[in-house]
């Protein structure tokens, strides 16, 4: 058993940010006396007056848009000689260089930038490019009104990272954990929302509230921004942060792009020795099918209650002649589920492989420039485990059972999306959007306890799951500007979704072996099932979205100022059915004959057991004696209203303030085990305040409310299976909503363009926040509670730096690390405390709260090479040890993230090709779930994922 704790040390974070520090504050620029340049922008092709085009000085990160009449004004211009650049969507980019601007005094400058579709001349460019998407993200970032860090489409390549999960995980503040779901701030994905294009994504994973970020490809993504301070037209929910996917529409020229890739770990691929389910295909290129789905008339059968034990004779009777009696009426149905296998097999697995393909251009129809984008998406992914070390203690003593768990997965994802643009002359465009995304889990897994407590057989338990999810997504939204009408602005978006997860024939099988081969089912200490059990679920999911925000300009105010007001509503039906089967050896059972059981072997000759290289399968459903069902159906409505002024104070002065009032009706009905009703109406108010010192120096102060709901599944009376903790939990009824009163400080400085630096603190306060809690010993009793209150107090410090300055040789190559550190608590109740005190005397009377880490840290190391198409990144990740179950009694289980160090290395061939090799998960250091948490305690599940080395090649046309 590995025991080795020499965790990273968190110092080499903190160094390297003291050295990028250093590095920004050697920059030679000084700081000088500033002027102002004004002007307006028009269209050259009909002189009417553009709103919303972005102005930029280059070599500064200096950056405005102009409003309704097409004016603008940049305060704090260093004086002399200055580029100006006039840029706007569907426009040709303008350039006016030799701009002298005067200390104290204001130039003015006018622009005119012409339709793409209308002439496409180049404008003189007498500078280096200032590539446009890092104009709009930095002011986007400077602008926001809310603290925000964005990340474009420009930086994906670099990073090499294929989805949005990938991405958002090289944001200061936020990780990825298991590659889907984003944590903010080390708080769980249930205080964060997952947006695309300003519109909520539902998710395809019933377990959880936000989407799985690893189903949306880089290719349909132009930028991600995470905010993270609530802001009145943000979801109420966004307690942790918002994250926004925006899509491609417009592409700026016509072009087809397309990578092919392959990968391969020594753990997992080309393996003789892979486990999976003997009907899997191990093919690399392959649609799974899956098993068939359940008969639907066979959903909704209920076996008859066992009697009591001290039941009288009568009773035991005519319940099993119940039994009997229901068994006989579905004979028929129960005949399709036909035979199955519920141990996994030993096969071939090939390399992984991926294929990705993008299009677009933009064509003027009815004199108008219509923009399409269109992508698909391949990955197969074979991933083992073998000899995970698994582990399972008592409070204050000794292990319970100690073993090993061998597993193998097959991860199949595909998708398509399709983005369309139309502008409908100068003030309104459209947009759709469509999203295919489908993946598939194929799993086979063996745990065998080498060792049980009090007696001398193994304990062993074989899984086979296969989990099939959907999501399709429609959006069709419209911005439109009403010079006339005040010169406000109108966005609107509305969203369908259907989501879908279905896990058809899922098997479980427990049993105990003795010395000499032979295998004991039903005994008492046999965790659940104590008997072979087949599990169908089918999960289906409706959702309809929309939002209404009108802008108005405040042009009567000193700085640039605007109102906004909005509707959104967001409402999701959910309907929920399973079926459980279990295959009992005493269904024989003749109460005038006791002694009629079915022997062990004609038994196991239905079964199959993987004894002596001998495997055989279910043959006859009569043996099946229980069948349960506990179906629901559940809906959430949401409705909010919001309204928020933005507001230009002084130049060095903006306030951000406003309030949303949102209403939750949350209804889960299961008719054979309850309800539940969450009804609130909630009012959410949201202030800041931004000081800027100098012109790409701000200080940003914010305070808000805001909630968090309980996931369907979360309140739910039913039990279900939870594969990361290999244990089974019960939702809990009376669950409520968490408050959450949030307070952040964050000074920023943008000394050069795409150089950062900033610090900031933050502080939550959580009123009933929820958790996976267990109430027993043996972990048999799980479900998920709210706690009293809990805090959080954080500070954050990021530093990126271009180190061109030092020399020219180092063009192209740029340093960057973050770092988040937490520390959060939440109080033991009085009976909790004296509990844990039982078994451990210094037991604190706190403990961190549910899935917060203690600290985030990220860096990365890129290079590209300005002529010869040379690019490099190195990339590390690092997240503390997070609680993932509470307990009553004993340790609480920790999970332990090893550190994430990345590499790649990409080459241009030529024009059109390029080649990328990568390394991942380079350390391999172990990942780890303890009791307690410390990172050398007691083994709950320890094991290495192993290095993965890919390779992809690439077109461009």
């Amino acid at each position: 058993m590995e025991t080795n704790s020499n965790r990273p040390s968190a110092a080499w974070p903190i160094a390297l940010l003291g050295i990028l520090l250093g590095l920004l504050f050697a920059d030679p620029a000084v700081a000088q006396d500033m002027g102002s340049v004004a002007g307006v922008v028009v269209s050259s092709w009909d002189g009417t007056p553009l709103n919303g085009a972005t102005v930029t000085v280059r070599g500064t990160t200096l950056a405005t848009q102009t409003d309704s009449t097409g004016h603008f004004r940049l305060n704090g211009v260093p004086p002399g000689e200055q580029v100006l650049r006039f840029s706007k969507s569907s426009y040709a980019t303008a350039t006016v260089t030799e701009v002298r601007v005067i200390s104290g005094q204001t130039t003015t400058v006018n622009g005119n930038i012409r339709p793409e579709f209308y002439e496409m001349e180049e404008y003189e460019v007498t500078a280096e490019e200032f590539i446009q998407q890092t104009e709009q993200i930095i002011f986007d970032r400077q602008q926001s009104g809310a603290m925000m860090d964005a990340i474009g489409s420009e930086q994906f390549g670099k990073l090499g990272a294929g989805d949005a999960g990938a991405i958002v995980a090289r944001v200061t503040g936020v990780s990825v954990v298991g590659g889907k779901y984003a944590v903010v701030r080390g708080l769980s994905d249930r205080y964060s929302r997952t947006l695309m294009n300003g519109v909520e994504v539902p998710s395809a994973d019933p377990y959880r509230l936000a989407p799985q970020l690893d189903l949306f490809p880089s290719a349909m993504i132009d930028r991600i921004a995470v905010s993270k301070t609530f802001t009145p037209d943000q979801p109420g929910g966004s307690s942790g942060g918002t994250i926004d996917i925006f899509t491609k529409s417009f592409p700026e020229q016509p072009f087809f792009k397309f990578t092919l890739g392959s990968s391969y770990n020594p753990n997992s691929n080309l393996k003789d020795d892979f486990l999976a389910d003997p009907s899997s295909s191990m093919d690399m290129l392959a649609l799974p099918t899956g098993p068939e789905a359940l008969d639907p008339e066979l959903f909704g059968l209920t076996a008859a209650p066992n009697p009591p034990n001290d039941a009288p004779a009568s009773e035991t009777i005519g319940l099993a002649r119940t039994r009997r009696n229901a068994a006989n009426l579905t004979q028929s149905l129960l005949q399709s589920l036909g035979t199955a296998d519920f141990a996994g097999a030993e096969q071939e697995s090939p390399l992984n492989s991926s294929f990705v393909a993008s299009a677009g251009q933009t064509e003027k129809v009815f004199g108008s420039p219509l923009g399409m984008f269109a992508g698909v998406n391949y990955k197969r992914e074979f991933k083992a485990i073998d000899a995970a070390e698994v582990g399972r203690y008592a409070p204050g003593s000794g292990p319970t059972r100690l073993g090993f768990q061998q597993r193998g997965n097959i991860y199949t994802d595909y998708g398509a999306s399709v983005n369309l643009g139309y502008a409908l002359g100068e003030d309104h465009q459209l947009g759709f959007n469509f999203m295919l995304a489908h993946s598939t889990d194929e799993e086979a897994r063996h745990d065998s306890f080498y060792y049980v407590e009090s007696r001398e057989e193994t304990l062993e338990q074989w899984q086979l799951h296969y989990t099939d999810r959907e999501i399709m997504n429609y959006q069709l939204s419209g911005k439109h500007d009403f010079p006339w009408l005040l010169g406000s602005k109108l966005e609107w978006a509305v969203g369908l979704a259907n989501t879908v997860q279905n896990e058809p024939d899922q098997r479980f099988m427990n049993y105990y072996l003795t010395p000499g081969g032979q295998a004991i089912f039903g005994d008492a200490g046999t965790p659940f099932p104590q008997y072979p059990s087949r599990y169908f679920r089918e999960i289906n999911e409706d959702g309809f979205n929309y939002r209404l925000d009108w802008t108005v300009p405040l042009d009567f105010m000193p700085e640039e100022s605007r109102f906004k007001t909005g509707y959104a509503s967001s409402s999701s039906k959910r309907d929920f059915r399973e079926q459980y089967f279990t295959y009992n050896r005493d269904t024989g059972f003749n109460p005038a004959n006791p002694n009629s059981y079915l022997n062990d072997a004609a038994y196991l000759q239905y079964i199959a057991l993987p004894l002596s290289g001998i495997r055989t399968n279910f043959a006859f459903t009569r043996f099946i004696d229980e069948t349960y069902s506990h179906p629901y159906t559940a809906s959430l409505d949401v409705n909010a209203v919001y309204a928020m002024t933005d507001l230009g104070i002084f130049p060095w002065l903006r306030f951000i303030g406003g309030a949303r009032i949102e209403n939750t009706l949350m209804e889960l009905d299961a008719p054979r085990d309850g309800s539940a009703q969450i009804e609130q109406t909630d009012v959410l108010p949201a202030v800041s305040l931004m000081l800027t010192f100098v012109t790409n120096l701000n200080l940003r102060l914010s305070y808000s409310e805001t909630i968090a709901r309980p996931s369907y599944r979360e309140i739910a009376p039913v039990q279900s299976y939870l594969p990361d903790l290999s244990i089974t939990a019960l939702g809990n009824t009376d669950l409520q909503m968490i408050a959450i009163k949030s307070y952040d400080a964050r000074l920023e400085w943008f000394p050069a363009p795409g150089d950062v630096l900033s610090a900031g603190i933050f502080y939550k306060q959580l009123e009933q926040p929820i958790e996976l809690f267990s109430r027993t010993l043996d972990d048999s009793q799980v479900t998920w509670i709210n706690r009293e209150e809990a805090m959080l107090i954080g500070v954050e410090l990021e530093a990126r730096k271009s180190l061109e300055f030092v020399d020219p040789l180092f063009k192209g190559l740029s340093l960057g690390a973050n770092l988040t550190l937490i520390s959060s608590s939440t109080d033991l109740t009085a009976d909790e405390l004296s509990t844990k005190q039982i078994t451990d005397s210094n037991a604190e009377d706190t403990r961190p709260l549910y899935e917060q880490s203690p600290y985030l840290m990220n860096f990365d190391l890129s290079y590209e090479h300005p002529t010869c198409g040379t690019s490099l990144t190195i990339g590390a990740n690092l997240t503390g040890p997070r609680l993932v179950l509470a307990k009553s009694q004993g340790d609480d289980i920790y999970e332990h993230t090893p550190i994430s160090l990345d590499a790649a290395i990409g080459q241009k061939l030529s024009k059109h090709w390029s080649i990328r090799l990568g390394v991942r998960n380079i350390l391999d250091e172990p990942y780890r779930k303890t009791y307690g948490n410390k990172f050398d305690g007691p083994i709950y599940e320890s094991f290495k994922r192993g290095r993965t080395f890919s390779i992809s090649l690439t077109g461009e046309f």
